[in-house]
Parts: structure tokens; C-alpha cells; sequence
């Protein structure tokens, strides 16, 4: 499992990436349901987005996607996500505590939490491991890289996000890298 602060495709790149080299390969398929970091809208004749599309292809892995309006296609994952939510409130409970004093504390917490959960999918899971292929020589990038020209109070707009720059650049066409929490401006 992964933190993540929104659906898009930085996150969506990250976790999914995280979890192919944690599991120590990859899977022949991945379902999505329908988040549109991933999906394209239905008047697009491409399936998935070229983002998620070149994800897919990086690890030779087939996308799926459940069916519009058929979120029980994906009842096992809702599930699972549901009752994972419920333990993770009960450890809280059990901890005592909601604080962390930061965020690496918080993500160990979580860990612990899986761990405890997984550990009665040993057996199945190390026969799952069996049938995951290769992973490639590395991971692909997890940003989104975007050319824009610097406004004139010093601004660009990022996916509807609005960012200042030094004033320097106002007219300049800067590189953009933006990854799931944070930017790099170039």
C-alpha cells in the first residue's frame, strides 16, 4: 500500500510501480476502475490514457478496466479496501493515539498493519509469485513533464493548479516535471 494524496496519474505511477518491485515482478494484467487518470473518457477512441498506456507497456502488462457503472466488477478490491480502512482505524484505536510525529512514522505504522494482515497469505501468495514475469531494468519515470511559458504576474498553471516562479522567467518557456507531491520548475 502507498499513500497517496490524490487520483492522479503521479500517484497512481508510483503506487503501482511500488508494488511490482515490492512483490519482485509483474503480474500479466491490471484492472482499473475507470479513474480517469487512467481511463480515457468514452468518446476517445483510445481505451487508456497514452500516460498509463506507455505505464502498462514499460512492464508488458495488459490494462483492464471494469465495465462503466459496475463498480461491483471490482467487488473483491472494494472489499478489501473497505475492511483494510476498518483495521486501520481498530490499530488506531488500539494505539491510542491519531498523532505521528511525521509522515515516515505514519508509513511504518501502516506497514506493520499489512504485514499483520498478509501474514495468513503466505502460502497463497508465494504461490501467486510463481506466475509474475520479469521485471524490466528499471522503473519508469513517475512525473509528467509539461513545456510552459511563464505568465505575466510570474505564474504557470499546472493541471488547473496555479504556481509562482521568479519573476526572472515571466515570458520564459519553462520545463515542468510534476511528481505526485511535489514540482520541479527548470
Amino acid at each position: 500500500g502507498t499513500v497517496c494524496f490524490s487520483e492522479s496519474f503521479e500517484s497512481l505511477s508510483v503506487g503501482l510501480q511500488r508494488s511490482f518491485w515490492q512483490l519482485g515482478g509483474v503480474p500479466c494484467q491490471h484492472q482499473t476502475d475507470r479513474m480517469s487518470a487512467a481511463v480515457n473518457k468514452p468518446d476517445t477512441p483510445e481505451k487508456f490514457t497514452r500516460q498509463y498506456q506507455a505505464l502498462l507497456s514499460h512492464y508488458n502488462v495488459q490494462g483492464r478496466m471494469i465495465n462503466a457503472s459496475r463498480p461491483h466488477e471490482n467487488g473483491d478490491i472494494e472489499q478489501r479496501h473497505y475492511r483494510f480502512k476498518k483495521a486501520v482505524d481498530q490499530a488506531l484505536m488500539l494505539r491510542g493515539s491519531r498523532d505521528f510525529t511525521d509522515r515516515k512514522e505514519y508509513e511504518a505504522f501502516l506497514q506493520k498493519l499489512f504485514s499483520q494482515l498478509n501474514q495468513g497469505r503466505q502460502e497463497r501468495f508465494a504461490q501467486e509469485q510463481k506466475t509474475l514475469r520479469p521485471l524490466p531494468s528499471k522503473k519508469m519515470d513517475t512525473c509528467t513533464r509539461f513545456n510552459i511559458r511563464v505568465g505575466p504576474s510570474s505564474t504557470i498553471r499546472i493541471k488547473h493548479q496555479v504556481y509562482s516562479v521568479n519573476s526572472r522567467l515571466i515570458k520564459e518557456v519553462v520545463n515542468v516535471k510534476l511528481y505526485a507531491e511535489y514540482l520541479e520548475v527548470w
